[in-house]
């Protein structure tokens, strides 16, 4: 992460941190040199410049503790699993990828799907932006959900066949799994909307997938609900909702070693990294 990057965090998330920390640690080390200076009093005796040392030295101390973290993480008491949330390219990650789609699993770039989303860059990327391949292998893994598909005549972009929120597909080979899964529905208007309930509904058909298909493997996960998504959930909102449905899965049955939740950089000014990391610590452990 580059140091405008690091600058981001900082300006975003971490000076209220920052500056409680500072004075936090000013205020310790002001009383520690208090009662020193009354056994020494000519030698701690530094005037303005001492006073100005001190802020100097607390500034730089509370910097080191609060510099801007690329990554936090905390051990799930049982079963042995690790969340990670992590700021970087979700394509970038090993292991096993997760990809949000809709209820009619639409391919096509432009107006339908937008290419700078998870799952535009899912075709271009992955994909070499070779649609018809994409198609081929969806469709392949759609055959055992066939009885479960109705067909929308009224919509004249994209597919006609629909299937149920939550459906999730498993495309690629054992050791790196692509798993699609349905969060929203794509209206006529070529519009995604979600929900919390919906998203809810596919998280946890993503985890029975994993826990099938997955072998244990690390896997990511981008926010899904998010941009596009008509869900008016804070992506801070969702992605919490995605660690909350985790930990409640994992511990009915175990799903991975690790789930690493992927935040964008460019969803830094959407989302405080250090608010996750007090969730991970307090609100669910």
């Amino acid at each position: 992460m580059n140091f405008q990057t690091y600058l981001k965090i900082l300006i975003t998330a971490g000076l209220k941190r920052l500056s409680t920390s500072f004075v936090s640690i000013f205020g310790s080390l002001w009383l520690l040199t208090e009662p020193i200076g009354l056994f020494f009093p000519n030698t701690l005796n530094f005037g303005w410049l001492g006073y100005f040392a001190l802020i100097l030295i607390s500034l730089i101390i509370a910097i080191i503790l609060r510099f801007p973290k690329r990554s936090v993480s905390k051990q799930l008491p049982a079963p042995n699993s690790t969340i990670e949330i992590k700021i970087g390219d979700l394509f970038g990650e090993k292991g096993h990828l997760v990809v949000g789609v809709n209820d009619v699993f639409d391919t096509e770039l432009g107006e339908v799907i937008a290419p700078s989303s998870v799952q535009g860059q899912f075709l271009s990327i992955l994909y070499n932006n070779d649609q018809s391949r994409l198609d081929t292998d969806i469709e392949k893994a759609l055959e055992n959900y066939q009885s479960q598909r109705k067909e929308d005549a009224d919509k004249t972009r994209g597919k006609r066949w629909r299937y149920p929120i939550g459906t999730t597909l498993v495309l690629g080979t054992h050791e790196k799994r692509y798993f699609l899964t349905a969060y929203g529905y794509m209206g006529n208007d070529l519009k995604i909307q979600s929900n919390a309930d919906y998203i809810w509904l596919s998280l946890s058909s993503l985890w029975e997938q994993v826990r099938l298909k997955g072998h244990g493997m690390q896997i990511s996960i981008p926010i899904i609900g998010s941009s596009l998504a008509r869900t008016n959930l804070p992506r801070l909102t969702l992605a919490k909702l995605i660690i909350t449905s985790f930990v409640i899965a994992s511990k009915q049955e175990f799903i991975t070693q690790k789930l690493t939740l992927i935040i964008s950089p460019k969803d830094i000014d959407f989302i405080n990294l250090y608010d996750l990391e007090d969730f991970l610590e307090t609100a669910i452990f």
